[in-house]
């Protein structure tokens, strides 16, 4: 790539031949002419240094000769000289500043130099460009819209924001070319493109303080073709990745998918025509959960050159069909390289389209509660100037960046990884932890894939779904501010475990937890806690949020016809006990009701209240007493 959107790269290649425009030369020196028309010549034949040597002979016949300074410029320009064909333009303006018939120096000139990030210049240049041109000129919208971007950075690159960019260490940036970084939500684990020969996916652990040496992510994934872009799920068990020759696929490049139960990945397959077509997709990246894709594709139907697409699984764990952002996010442009924030309400991207510094800025989205995208954010600079930025992952708790920053050293170019600091105006609002640890056999101790689904207690949607690891039992599930979650832990044969997180008022615990999660098998003597199940103080009346745990039982019901089960209410040791078995009789009734309401058969369920007989906690602490407070349901 570089430091020119597709519309600037059109622009220069109109004003390397605008030079020819006119019959009418600007000199009437006949020896200038001649060494000019031989030019002509010289450059169709390719004999480049022999035209130079022409028009450089032409200028000194004539130095005010402006048509040989175009064909200058020109050639210097094919030749990928930037800074020889932008002395030759300013020698046309400086010798006819004011004439409309050269004008269009300026434009050029205006581009070149917000190509390389001095904006006043471009600024100055372009403004000249515009007093020239009418509104019927062809290349107005363009000039326009490169001042509105001049204005954009002059008044923003000032912002104060302190990223403190450093490289990774010379371990992990040890080839000239590593670049998409992208990490498991522990941060623990990163996985990266390095280019040689060809394109590898490797990964490296944090230990002992850094990065340790890369390698190889898996042989089952590592092949003779290019394994490219790459996006991992939360718990580095699923990985998408890019794929453009070798494998058997729909289009130029297509999207594949590996996953890993205990150390080993899966062969890897193509996702499908629900998601891959004949045309270019990659740049992959999948919500937390694993669930969600995001990714880029040049296919038709689109909104502009390339444009970023999203698909969902459904609950038969199938990928629907592939639907376009839409014009919230994408452009008559490129939009490209997403990264779904592990909070699921922040979408990062890269757009030549979008007022900003120049070539490629990265961008973020927000969020809001319909799913729509909106308050479309620069990134800023310094991470965003005039070169491309293509590229960003941000930390679960939005603290981290991480990102692969090109440059050129002695003709070669290099791309290396970057950590950066983000500046607390540009965190997330809503920042992620995560709660991890093993599924099992409560008896046996046997790890177990259980399903491990999330729920926002308000809307009672599912916001996470994973399984844990067959082979260890392993799970992780992200948790993000904002909101009160209900956890459930399930195994066909086993009853559920419910876990409650208040996320919304108590934003102070959301950080890393560690819970081994052991499942009861369904028989006689059974029993799990319903901890999402909810009154006020010294009322019965089921609160609305109990709906989630409450239709959970109820699946459960009817999945396992024939059971029968008990609803026992308790209570800490707080008051009177004759009024804490009744409170808690009459708390196990209104659960009792809810469930035959819902059509469960009355010879299926009773209650019955303890209050205070059974504790499962210390009664002298508000923590223990809460705990004392359940209501659960046993196994008859």
């Amino acid at each position: 790539m570089t430091g020119f959107s597709s519309y600037f790269t059109v622009l220069l290649t109109l004003l390397v031949s605008f030079q020819g425009y006119s019959q009418q030369l600007s000199t009437t020196n006949k020896k200038a002419i001649k060494l000019y028309d031989e030019s002509r010549n010289l450059v169709r034949m390719r004999q480049f240094d022999q035209a130079i040597e022409n028009l450089h002979a032409a200028v000194r016949k004539d130095p005010s000769f402006a048509e040989a300074y175009l064909r200058l410029a020109g050639i210097y320009k094919n030749l990928n000289d930037q800074e020889s064909a932008n002395q030759n333009y300013l020698m046309v303006a400086k010798l006819y500043p004011d004439s409309r018939r050269y004008s269009s120096v300026y434009l050029y000139l205006g581009a070149y130099y917000f190509s390389i990030g001095e904006y006043a210049d471009a600024k100055g240049n372009l403004e000249l460009y515009l007093k020239y041109k009418t509104s019927a000129d062809k290349n107005l919208r363009t000039a326009t819209t490169m001042l509105r971007n001049c204005d954009f950075a002059l008044a923003n690159m000032s912002n104060g924001f302190e990223f403190n960019p450093r490289p990774l260490n010379n371990i992990v940036n040890q080839h000239d070319m590593q670049y998409f970084p992208v990490l498991t939500v522990d941060q623990k684990t990163l996985i990266f493109v390095v280019r040689g020969h060809d394109e590898e996916i490797v990964v490296s652990n944090f230990e002992n303080g850094d990065w340790g040496l890369p390698r190889i992510l898996s042989d089952n994934i590592s092949s003779e073709f290019n394994e490219g872009t790459c996006s991992i799920s939360a718990d580095g068990r699923m990985l998408v990745f890019t794929s453009c020759m070798g494998r058997p696929g729909f289009g130029s490049c297509d999207l594949f998918i590996s996953t890993k139960q205990g150390e080993t990945w899966s062969e890897p397959v193509n996702m499908g025509r629900a998601i891959n077509s004949s045309a270019w997709d990659s740049q992959p990246s999948l919500s937390a959960d694993g669930r969600t894709l995001y990714f880029v594709s040049n296919r038709k139907g689109g909104l502009g050159l390339r444009d970023i697409w999203v698909s969902r699984k459904n609950n038969d764990d199938e990928w629907g069909k592939a639907v376009n952002l839409g014009p919230s996010i994408n452009t008559r442009e490129d939009d490209i390289s997403p990264f779904i924030h592990p909070n699921g309400q922040r979408l990062y991207f890269a757009a030549n389209g979008r007022l900003g510094f120049g070539g490629f800025d990265i961008y973020f989205a927000g969020k809001t509660s319909s799913g729509a995208w909106q308050d479309i954010t620069n990134f800023g600079f310094p991470i965003n100037t005039h070169d491309d930025e293509v590229a960003m992952f941000i930390s679960a708790d939005g603290k981290k960046g991480y990102y692969s920053h090109e440059e050129v050293m002695d003709s070669k170019r290099t791309s290396k990884l970057y950590e950066i600091d983000i500046p607390p105006s540009l965190q997330v609002s809503h920042k992620s932890s995560f709660i991890t640890g093993t599924v099992s056999d409560k008896e046996s101790n046997d790890p177990l894939e259980g399903n491990v689904k999330l729920f926002d207690l308000e809307s009672n949607e599912v916001v996470g779904w994973v399984k844990s690891d067959s082979v260890n039992g392993q799970y992780y599930m992200v948790l993000t501010e904002g909101a009160e979650y209900a956890l459930y832990v399930d195994a066909p044969g086993y009853l559920f475990n419910s876990f409650y997180f208040d996320y919304l008022t108590d934003t102070n615990q959301v950080q890393a937890i560690s819970a081994d999660i052991k499942l009861s098998k369904i028989k006689p003597g059974a029993y799990t806690v319903l901890n999402n199940v909810f009154f006020d103080f010294d009322k019965y009346d089921l609160t609305p949020k109990s709906k989630t745990e409450l239709l959970k039982v109820v699946d459960f019901l009817k999945s396992n016809k024939g059971l029968k089960i008990q609803i026992a209410g308790n209570t800490d040791n707080i008051g009177n006990e004759s009024y804490n078995l009744k409170l808690s009789t009459q708390r196990a009734r209104s659960v009792y009701d809810y469930l035959i309401q819902a059509g469960i058969k009355q010879a299926s369920i009773s209650y019955k209240g303890f209050g205070s007989d059974f504790p499962v906690s210390d009664n002298a602490t508000e923590a223990g007493r809460s705990k004392n407070r359940r209501i659960e349901f046993s196994v008859l």
